[in-house]
């Protein structure tokens, strides 16, 4: 993954100092007249992230297990993501984006976790500390969104969004686990490895500001409470990027973003709550067209 960092790190540079001989700013679409931006780049997002899990019909406790403390989790990850547009009409805009933060562990136990669901003997049992696991997170987010420019210029732009993030979340605990009432189990599996998807309605407000030819600053922020299905969540998610036009359908950008969950999950074979936080930087080109 540092590999990664390099060569993203690389890769903008490079863009700037190409950027010394490009072709002249009069020849760049006009801010606000492109149909279609996609940006794929580079990502380090920083973790902070809970969870509990209970016995169904039981009330859903606050999150007690630290992925980053009590799991050995690393508190950052090198990814990658992927976002844009589609300008269909001069102030409508279709977003999209994706990406994902797969993380997994080794290690000792240093705090009881329990009582969590151990699938295999149908059972709920704490997992003492000393017990060595494998823990493994899967979260992909899926965004898609319309706009609304309800002010626009030639050197700025406001937009209204409504729009869906799909978070689709899974975790498990597996090894030789020390249990409180099951003894010794070798190779078994604690938690629930199933995936949970959580479709989040999101309200957004986003700008832009062309503030020279070439440059844009954008900001973006949103977030929503919603219970959908088995799944009680809030949402709060934002975006602040400079971009920089190289050439006419080439470009550069670099921001930070971040997102903030708290979810309570209720279903017929577990309770759980979730708090996750993430933010980070990107770096990223851009095809503009």
């Amino acid at each position: 993954m540092k590999q990664i960092h390099r060569v993203a790190l690389a890769t903008f540079t490079a863009g700037i100092v190409v950027a010394g001989s490009a072709i002249a700013a009069d020849d760049m679409i006009p801010f606000g007249k492109e149909t279609f931006q996609l940006n794929l780049g580079y990502y380090r997002p920083n973790f902070k992230t809970s969870f509990s899990q209970s016995f169904p019909g039981s009330p859903i406790p606050p999150g007690t297990i630290s992925a980053e403390n009590d799991l050995n989790f690393d508190d950052t990850l090198d990814t990658w993501r992927l976002g844009g547009y589609w300008r269909f009409a001069d102030r409508h805009r279709l977003f999209f984006g994706y990406y994902n933060l797969n993380r997994d562990s080794s290690g000792t136990l240093n705090k009881n976790i329990g009582p969590i669901s151990i699938p295999a003997l149908g059972v709920n049992d704490t997992i003492l500390a000393g017990s060595n696991v494998t823990a493994k997170t899967n979260w992909d987010v899926y965004v898609l969104a319309y706009g609304y420019s309800f002010y626009k210029t030639d050197t700025a732009e406001i937009t209204g969004k409504i729009g869906i993030d799909v978070a689709r979340i899974s975790a498990s605990i597996n090894g030789t686990l020390n249990t409180l009432a099951n003894g010794v189990l070798v190779g078994a599996t604690a938690g629930n490895n199933s995936d949970v998807t959580a479709p989040l309605p999101v309200l957004g407000l986003s700008g832009e500001w062309a503030f020279a030819p070439r440059w844009k600053l954008i900001g973006s922020i949103g977030g929503f409470k919603a219970k959908i299905s088995d799944v009680d969540a809030t949402v709060v998610d934002g975006t602040i990027a400079v971009d920089y036009r190289i050439l006419r359908n080439v470009g550069v950008g670099v921001g930070y973003s971040w997102l903030k969950l708290k979810g309570d999950i209720s279903k017929t074979d577990f309770n759980g709550s979730l708090n996750w936080r993430t933010d980070g930087l990107q770096l990223y080109g851009s095809l503009v067209f």
